[in-house]
């Protein structure tokens, strides 16, 4: 590797990380990090919530803001991870940003094999949980296997804003 390119991805890697602002970190919470212009999308950026990583996850304008039951996606007998948001049991609702029609629309993003010891998806498919993809942290949300929607949870993502 010449010295001129590994001088190159060095400078790179030193660039600022991203800060995640936490959900809670909004006075009006959801509506202050969603758009409605029609259908209700992610105004920010979706960043990986750890501080420190910061990855994007997804770009602003790509999710689209839902309300729905909440899943399970740890076992009960695990400790959730102090970095996220512990979520309600089911049938509670909460908000879930939709990523539709493939992973592609994604900028970075991890999947998980399909997941035996978690409850089923709502329509009785199997799991698998999505993490950053560049720290693994996670789950920050799910898909079914083989489906096309891929749902993170809002209070388990960063949200890159100046204004939180």
């Amino acid at each position: 590797m010449s010295q001129d390119l590994w001088a190159a991805l060095q400078q790179a890697s030193s660039k600022p990380r991203p800060h995640p602002h936490p959900l809670s970190s909004f006075t009006n919470g959801i509506s202050d990090v969603s758009n409605s212009d029609g259908e209700t999308t992610n105004k920010y950026d979706l960043l990986c919530p750890r501080i420190g990583c910061g990855s994007v996850i997804i770009r602003q304008g790509v999710a689209k803001l839902k309300k729905r039951e909440s899943i399970k996606m740890e076992p009960s007998d695990i400790t959730p991870n102090p970095l996220l948001t512990p979520m309600p049991d089911s049938p509670e609702q909460s908000h879930w940003w939709l990523i539709t029609p493939s992973p592609m629309e994604f900028e970075n993003i991890g999947f998980s094999r399909p997941v035996e010891s978690l409850s089923l998806s709502p329509s009785g498919k199997k799991l698998k949980l999505l993490a950053c993809a560049e720290c693994d942290l996670g789950p920050l949300g799910w898909s079914e296997e083989g489906g096309t929607e891929f749902w993170l949870a809002c209070s388990r993502v960063g949200y890159r804003s100046s204004g939180a």
